[in-house]
Order: C-alpha cells, then sequence, then structure tokens
C-alpha cells in the first residue's frame, strides 16, 4: 500500500510542479513584455498615455468649468425639513404616488430623487438631501454636467460677477 501511496503522492508532485512551469512561463513572458514595451513606449512620446504636460494653463479649472454652466443649473425653488431622512423619503414616495394620477411621466433615480417631467412648464427635480426635501425647477430635460456636484455647495466655485462699473473721470 505504501507503493500505491507513493505513485500517488509522486503523480500529484508532478502535476503540480507542471502547473507552477507553465504559470511561471506565463509570467516570465508578461515581465518579457513590460520591459520591451516600456522600453518602446520611453522613445515615442506619442504611445505614452502620461505625456509630459507642455500646456497646463489651457485645462479649465472647476471654476471655470462650474461659472461657465451655472446659469443653466435647476434652480431651488422651495425646501422642507423634516425629522428624519427616512421622512423626507416617505414625502417623496408620496409625490410621485400622486404623480401616477395625473400620468406625469417620472423618473425614480434613486431613493432619494425623484424627476417629474410635467406636460407644461419646467421640469421638477426632488431630492432629500438627509431631513432636507429639496425642489429644483428645470427648463431642459437633461441635467446640466457637474450641477448634481455643485449643486449643495455653490459657495466653492468663486464666480465673478459680471458688472459694469463706472468709474469718474478725474479733471
Amino acid at each position: 500500500m505504501d507503493i500505491k501511496k507513493f505513485i500517488k503522492d509522486l503523480g500529484l508532485s508532478i502535476l503540480l510542479l507542471g502547473l507552477s512551469l507553465i504559470s511561471m512561463e506565463g509570467a516570465n513572458a508578461q515581465v518579457l513584455r513590460d520591459i520591451f514595451d516600456n522600453h518602446a513606449q520611453e522613445k515615442n512620446w506619442n504611445l505614452r498615455d502620461d505625456r509630459p504636460d507642455e500646456h497646463l494653463e489651457d485645462e479649465l479649472s472647476y471654476e471655470n468649468i462650474v461659472c461657465g454652466d451655472k446659469n443653466t443649473f435647476p434652480k431651488p425653488v422651495a425646501e422642507i425639513f423634516f425629522r428624519s431622512f427616512f421622512e423626507c423619503k416617505m414625502d417623496l414616495d408620496r409625490i410621485e404616488d400622486a404623480s401616477y394620477i395625473d400620468l406625469t411621466y417620472r423618473i425614480r433615480w434613486d431613493g432619494d430623487r425623484l424627476d417629474l417631467y410635467l406636460p407644461s412648464g419646467p421640469r421638477e427635480i426632488y431630492i432629500c438631501d438627509g431631513k432636507k426635501l429639496t425642489k429644483y425647477e428645470h427648463d431642459q430635460r437633461k441635467d446640466p454636467d457637474w450641477w448634481m456636484i455643485s449643486r449643495t455647495s455653490p459657495e466653492i466655485a468663486n464666480c465673478p460677477i459680471e458688472e459694469i462699473t463706472v468709474e469718474p473721470l478725474g479733471n
């Protein structure tokens, strides 16, 4: 019986050794491929994803992007405060259920957001931010870029106010 066990253990060892060699060959080939590919990419900057930044001043900052689109953002028209987030979501459910009566097209994005596409007038957006339910109105069918990110903290983007100033001329 010891011979059978020895043959069984030997066969298992050979199988594991063979699998190890096969996986090592793949790893070695991958290492060599990485070395040669990286060397070839270092010579040609056009093939690299991380090219050196030559024109950093051409990139727009967060403030530039938000300030450029701020006038197209949905406008907050009402806020209601509840005792808990759960109550806010329950009121959102109530608004959604009421929209079925007049067959308003609606999209429930998450448990905390509801969009109502009214037949006439602006789109209504309801969002629960914790205990606060905010109603927004928007005349477009789609949210502007960056709105969801910047809607709760518009003060982060210090947008310049475009005012006309009149300076008196000195005599």
